[in-house]
């Protein structure tokens, strides 16, 4: 007979112990602890400590505090448990109060008796497995002491609350390789259009995978969503549910506060794990914070001290690790971020990569000057460029391994596929050089390619103005002038560059913004509004790039919200079929969107034909052509596609206050920094655009070029 844990006595035991440390102090700081959320806390805290990956717990969903048994790890068992507790569950719906089993009153006596019979039947569904993570926590307490320091010295730099350093255990149990389902990556867990944003993600480096370069980006992010929700129990759901989801419950709950968020906000992808994310927080701060009461004394890591110099050459792994008298082996350990191609030699140690060796690898305890021995003939001036293939119908990893002399793993890492077994038609690959020579690209056709329907080419990896303008029989110097390039024709991947002089770019420009602060000597005034300034008579091609059929209508749609996730602008329709007006729209692309001509849109709201569309005002939409959630669907798809243009050539580095000053431009402040405004509205959610008034203090995310 089963014997279910009685959990209702236990709980505040572990409440008590919970409100000693973390709500005592949360209370009056910024992680309060709301009632509702005690019994998620409780739960978790005991996710952590009373079971191991061996064993697990089987539980209500929604009811934390209803535990039903703890049993070992057999999937058998767990499933033929869950069943017998939903059959009790749905007996005890039916209103049945006597003549119970043993198993039966047990459940009643866990739920009580005023339970209403509705309850019983939606938590016959409710039955959820939960492993347990004492062993996985302590692993992560043992890891946590090589970079809680340098962690915490991250968090005190920006000001932020300490306790904000204890997060990795609730995303990786502080595992510098973790990986997950989801694709996120490293010790803090970061998907790779989020990373991007903050760090470099590519086939040569991936920062996630260095836990001390990834902490900078995770301070970071938290602060963006801090600044853009208001509340760090906010700013931290949002990091497992991205500002977009987060600033979306706000909106539909109408309130801030995470218990009732937590309580009432059912959105999509709201689910079981990011309800529980601000508990379980709590729960891993109060176990780090006394660890030594629920272990025992536990030997932490210790943090191994590391030699640092940036790269100012290009460099082979093998030429780098001769030069510096370690192995290839303790190189690679400990610059995690470097790829398989550069291990491989397929690419070379990147200039500007900080180069990390422990100080007792090191054989001459001096970094610099080992650096300063390599021979100049091992050092280069530039990448070995990238040579790509395009995917064709009947192709597959095997068959391209084979063809090009080189392994299905291989072109698994250096293009970090997710799935092995999944490429499109289409679709870009990496080729791997294992002789490092430079590889020539050959335009296979005789005749040139048909420029496109928009003129417009999206540059990829491994072109040259040259490529290009044989691939399309341009003249190099024609590019040149309709691109307003450089006279070396530098151009960089997901540059869109001008085919053919009569088209419009593909991507509008960003208008000039004439927000300016001027205020007299005695008050302080409004600055004058923000305008985006509607293209006159250009209609603005905002046609969708075709999805390829590999994909399905939801798979698109869960990519969009993901690549947007971290972007808290409402691109929703409201009930009443209005939107809010976000920067870089202009009522061309509303149009187009819609399938409409824009003079609809100006009849539907009054405006006449110069009237401007200001940002942050709503504006009325026509739905006779196309739905609701097509036309959000293309707003979704432009927004995602400037972001990951701007992230695939810029990094956000670190943010700073700024006072508005007199005669301030915002246009100006912004264009001086690299900013365009849809990135300075995310980090500046709450200024009115059309009231910004000198001495004003807004936040301006600091951004560097990508260097690839």
């Amino acid at each position: 007979m089963r014997k279910y844990l009685s959990f209702q006595w236990s709980l505040l035991l572990f409440i008590g112990s919970l409100l000693v440390s973390a709500a005592s102090s949360a209370a009056e700081s910024d992680f309060p602890v709301p009632d509702n959320i005690r019994p998620a806390i409780a739960f978790w805290i005991k996710v952590y400590t009373e079971a191991d990956t061996q064993s697990g717990f089987l539980h209500d969903s929604e009811n934390l505090s209803v535990i039903y048994t703890k049993l070992q790890r057999d999937r058998n068992t767990i499933n033929d448990t869950r069943e017998d507790i939903a059959n009790d569950l749905r007996v005890l719906a039916t209103g049945k109060r006597s003549d119970l089993s043993y198993s039966q009153q047990e459940i009643l006596a866990l739920w009580g008796e005023n339970t209403p019979n509705e309850r019983f039947a939606r938590a016959a569904s409710n039955v959820r497995w939960q492993l347990g993570q004492s062993d996985r926590f302590m692993q992560g307490l043992k890891r946590a002491g090589a970079y809680r320091d340098h962690i915490e010295n991250v968090v005190n730099s920006k000001g932020m609350p300490i306790e904000l350093s204890i997060l990795p255990h609730v995303e990786s149990s502080f595992h510098p390789g973790a990986y997950s389902s989801a694709a996120a990556t490293g010790m803090w867990q970061f998907v790779r259009s989020t990373a991007q944003r903050f760090m470099r993600v590519d086939h040569i480096v991936d920062e996630r995978l260095d836990p001390y370069s990834a902490t900078y980006g995770a301070m970071e992010l938290l602060e963006f969503n801090y600044n853009a929700l208001g509340t760090w129990p906010l700013a931290l759901t949002a990091y497992n549910h991205g500002a977009n989801g987060i600033a979306r419950a706000v909106r539909n709950t109408g309130t801030d506060d995470i218990g009732r968020i937590i309580a009432e906000y059912r959105g999509p992808r709201f689910g079981f794990a990011s309800r529980n994310f601000y508990p379980q927080f709590l729960a891993a701060l109060e176990v780090d914070r006394n660890f030594e009461h629920y272990y025992g004394p536990i030997e932490l890591d210790y943090h191994p001290g590391f030699h640092e110099e940036e790269m100012d050459s290009f460099v082979s792994a093998t030429e780098l690790a001769d030069s510096l008298g370690v192995t290839v082996a303790v190189l690679q350990r400990d610059n995690p971020a470097l790829q398989p191609a550069v291990w491989s030699g397929t690419k070379l140690v990147p200039r500007g990569y900080r180069i990390k060796v422990r100080r007792d690898s090191l054989p001459s305890g001096n970094l610099l000057a080992s650096l300063n021995g390599i021979p100049l003939t091992a050092l280069h001036n530039e990448q070995i460029p990238d040579l790509s293939y395009v995917v064709r119908s009947g192709d597959s990893l095997s068959v391209i391994a084979e063809r090009y002399r080189t392994t299905i793993s291989e072109l698994v890492a250096i293009n970090q596929l997710r799935d092995r077994n999944r490429i499109r038609v289409g679709q870009q690959l990496l080729l791997p050089q294992p002789d490092g020579s430079v590889p020539t690209l050959v335009v296979s056709s005789d005749q040139p390619s048909a420029i496109p329907d928009d003129g417009t080419y999206q540059v990829r990896r491994g072109d040259t103005v040259s490529i290009i303008a044989e691939r399309y029989g341009v003249p190099v110097e024609n590019l040149i002038a309709m691109n307003n390039l450089n006279s070396n024709g530098l151009i960089y991947p997901g540059q869109n560059l001008r085919l053919q002089g009569s088209q419009q770019p593909a991507q509008a420009t960003v208008p000039v913004n004439t927000i300016a602060a001027n205020a007299s000597s005695e008050a302080e005034e409004p600055v004058a509004d923000s305008v985006i300034e509607e293209e006159s008579e250009v209609e603005i091609d905002a046609t969708l790039v075709a999805v390829e059929a590999a994909f399905t209508a939801e798979e698109v749609e869960e990519q969009l919200l993901a690549d947007l996730s971290d972007d808290p602008a409402d691109y929703s329709v409201a009930a009443d079929g209005t939107i809010e007006i976000q920067a870089l729209e202009t009522l061309g692309h509303y149009a187009d969107w819609l399938g409409i001509r824009t003079q609809v849109l100006r009849n539907v709201n009054g405006l006449a034909f110069r009237d401007p569309v200001m940002i942050g005002d709503r504006l009325r939409l026509n739905f006779s052509e196309v739905d609701r959630q097509t036309f959000e669907r293309r707003r979704q798809e432009f927004h995602r596609r400037v972001q990951q243009q701007f992230f695939a050539n810029w990094r956000i580095r670190e943010t700073e206050e700024y006072s508005i000053q007199r005669r301030d431009f915002l246009d100006s402040l912004t264009r001086e920094r690299s900013i365009p405004l849809w990135l300075f509205r995310q980090y500046n959610p709450e200024v009115d655009f059309e009231r910004l008034q000198v001495g004003q203090v807004v936040v301006f995310p600091v951004v560097q070029p990508v260097t690839l």
